[in-house]
């Protein structure tokens, strides 16, 4: 069974539209695989317009669609994604973005390249085959924030060889079995509001440190109108990351928390 998060915050325009296209896609790959279940989680993150009520009114409308919700001003978006993880029922753990930047078509494929309890599946846009469209600003950072990532985290005892092998560690399009994502939080934690979005990153790092295969995938993508990347802010998880970088150097164990 799959469970499908979807994170919000002041989503009101599109969450409606949007997870009735998530669901209608599930639904069709259920007509063609009757013995597929799925759930779909909205994960609405303190958001202070109509977002709560209308995730309300879908979810009583539709059986397979709940919704969790914050009102504390902390932790961060990732931070309560992270909380509601406990809720699901599937045996795989799966989530994407609210403004559907990902092609939300490719979703019955994210779940089924999960074929076995030690495979992550995440979407990759730097992947050959993905087609990908967003600003240069956007692209700059994201290059960015990828290339400190694949930097800091340089095994020097394996010249030419990264802990991190992965080019795209922030893309909001993952799978994990039930059991592997839980185990990585009991590494990264759920705590720290400094971290942001690095936390798709930090749990990859993980991942590929405990031995579980990372399975990449190409996807299409499109960068929402919405967008709240900015350079400054983000590079607030700098210090996140040097701190991070030294307990994993310094440290003989593979459990860090």
């Amino acid at each position: 069974m799959l469970s499908l998060f979807i994170p919000c915050y002041n989503e009101e325009n599109c969450i409606e539209p949007n997870v009735k296209t998530i669901h209608s896609v599930l639904k069709n790959h259920q007509k063609e695989d009757p013995s597929f279940k799925f759930e779909i989680i909205i994960v609405n993150d303190c958001s202070n317009d109509n977002t709560e009520e209308i995730s309300d009114r879908v979810a009583s409308e539709v059986k397979e669609i709940r919704a969790i919700h914050y009102h504390a001003a902390k932790p961060t978006r990732r931070e309560n994604l992270i909380r509601s993880f406990q809720h699901a029922k599937g045996d795989i753990i799966a989530y994407t973005d609210a403004d559907l930047s990902t092609d939300i078509t490719d979703l019955p494929f994210l779940y089924n390249q999960v074929t076995d309890r030690n495979t992550i599946v995440v979407g990759d846009r730097y992947h050959k085959q993905s087609k990908v469209t967003r600003t240069l600003k956007r692209f700059m950072i994201s290059k960015t924030l990828n290339y400190l990532t694949r930097v800091m985290f340089f095994d020097w005892k394996k010249p030419f060889n990264f802990d991190s092998g992965s080019r795209d560690h922030f893309c909001g399009f993952k799978a994990f079995p039930k059991e592997v994502i839980m185990n990585l939080l009991e590494y990264t934690g759920v705590g720290s509001r400094f971290r942001g979005m690095w936390w798709d990153a930090e749990m990859l790092i993980f991942a590929e440190r405990l031995g579980y295969n990372i399975k990449r995938i190409p996807v299409k993508w499109i960068e929402g109108a919405g967008t709240t990347l900015r350079f400054g802010r983000e590079l607030r998880m700098f210090f996140y990351m040097i701190n991070l970088w030294g307990r994993m150097k310094w440290t003989k164990s593979t459990k860090l928390g």
